[in-house]
C-alpha cells in the first residue's frame, strides 16, 4: 500500500502544477513556452540544491552507466513537448485533453507486449470504465472528430512519448536515485520549450512577463511546484507498474476541474460530477484489489510458515 500512498502524493501536486499553467496561459494569456522556458530558471536551481544539499551529493550525478538511456528519454522528452504543445495549435483543448489519456492504453500495450508488466483482466477491466468517466468529465459531446487531424496526431504522438518514456525512465531508477534523473529530464524538456519558444515568437515577450510581479510571482510557485512534483512522482514509479501509476494519475484532471469550480466560478455539470465519481470510484476499486491481493499474499505467506514450523516439529518428535 505504500506505494498507492506515493502515487497519490504525485497526484496532489500535479494538480497544482495544471491549475496554475491554466490561470497563466489561458487567463492571464502568456504563452506557454514562455511560461515553461521561464519556470525553470526556478525549478532546475532548486532541483540541483536540493540534490546538492539534502540528497546524494555530487556524486549521484554520475550516469553509472546510463548516459545513453538517459539521452534518449531527453529525446523524447523533447518529441512530448514539441508534440504536445504544437498540438494546442491544431485542434481543440477538449481534443487534447481527452485524448493525451490514451497514455493508459499505450503503457498497457507496451507493457504486455514486450513482458515488462502484467495486469490482471479484474485491473484490466477499468480502464474501459475510468475512459467512460474520463469522457463524461471531459464532455465529450464537445469533442471535434473533424478538421483537427494534424493536432490531434501530434496529440496521440505525445500519449505514445508519454508511454515510452515511463519505461525507459523506470530503467534508469534501478541504478539511480529519483532527483538527479528527474533534474537530467528537466533540463532536456528546456530544450524543447526554448526550441518551441522562439519558432513561434513567444519570447518577445519575456520583459513585459518579468516586469509583471503578478507573472513572476506565479513563474516562481510553479517552478517550486514542478521541483516538487518530479521527484514525488520518480519515487512512485520506481515503487509500482507504470500501467498502475498512470491510472492514478486519471485522478488528476478529476480534481483539477473539482478546485477550478470554488477558484474561477466554473460549474460542474451533471454528467461531469457522474464522470469524476466513476473515475475516483475505479481507482478506489483498484486500491482495494492491491489491498485485498496484498493481504492474501501475507495470509498465503504465514500459512506456509506455520505449516513449515509444524512441519519441523513433527520431525523433531521422539
Amino acid at each position: 500500500m505504500k506505494s498507492a500512498f506515493y502515487a497519490s502524493l504525485a497526484v496532489v501536486p500535479w494538480v497544482a502544477v495544471t491549475l496554475l499553467l491554466r490561470w497563466m496561459v489561458n487567463i492571464e494569456g502568456w504563452p506557454a513556452c514562455l511560461v515553461g522556458a521561464l519556470s525553470r530558471a526556478v525549478s532546475l536551481p532548486v532541483l540541483a540544491a536540493w540534490i546538492v544539499l539534502f540528497g546524494a551529493g555530487w556524486r549521484s550525478f554520475r550516469t553509472r552507466g546510463q548516459g545513453r538511456a538517459l539521452l534518449i528519454m531527453g529525446a523524447v522528452a523533447i518529441i512530448i513537448n514539441l508534440s504536445w504543445f504544437n498540438a494546442v495549435r491544431w485542434t481543440t483543448a477538449t481534443n487534447v485533453n481527452m485524448l493525451i489519456r490514451f497514455d493508459v492504453v499505450f503503457v498497457v500495450l507496451i507493457g504486455s507486449a514486450l513482458g515488462l508488466e502484467r495486469i490482471g483482466r479484474k485491473q484490466l477491466a477499468l480502464i474501459p470504465v475510468m475512459f467512460v468517466g474520463l469522457c463524461l468529465l471531459m464532455e465529450v459531446q464537445k469533442f471535434d472528430w473533424g478538421g483537427h487531424i494534424v493536432g490531434d496526431a501530434l496529440t496521440i504522438v505525445a500519449a505514445f512519448a508519454f508511454s515510452v518514456n515511463a519505461f525507459i525512465i523506470r530503467r534508469i531508477l534501478l541504478v539511480m536515485e529519483e532527483e538527479p534523473v528527474a533534474l537530467y529530464n528537466h533540463s532536456f524538456s528546456t530544450l524543447g520549450f526554448i526550441g518551441l519558444g522562439i519558432a513561434m515568437g513567444d519570447f518577445s515577450r519575456t520583459g513585459e512577463m518579468l516586469a509583471s510581479r503578478t507573472a513572476v510571482t506565479g513563474l516562481v510557485v510553479l517552478g517550486l511546484l514542478v521541483a516538487l512534483s518530479l521527484p514525488l512522482y520518480y519515487v512512485a514509479l520506481r515503487r509500482m507498474d507504470v500501467w498502475k501509476l498512470r491510472m492514478f494519475m486519471l485522478a488528476s484532471p478529476v480534481l483539477a476541474i473539482m478546485v477550478e469550480g470554488p477558484l474561477w466560478g466554473l460549474k460542474m455539470s451533471g454528467l461531469q460530477w457522474l464522470g469524476g465519481g466513476i473515475i475516483l470510484g475505479a481507482l478506489a476499486v483498484l486500491i482495494w484489489m492491491e489491498w485485498h491481493d496484498m493481504v492474501s499474499k501475507q495470509t498465503t505467506e504465514e500459512q506456509e510458515k506455520r505449516e513449515e514450523e509444524q512441519r519441523r516439529v513433527r520431525l523433531d518428535a521422539p
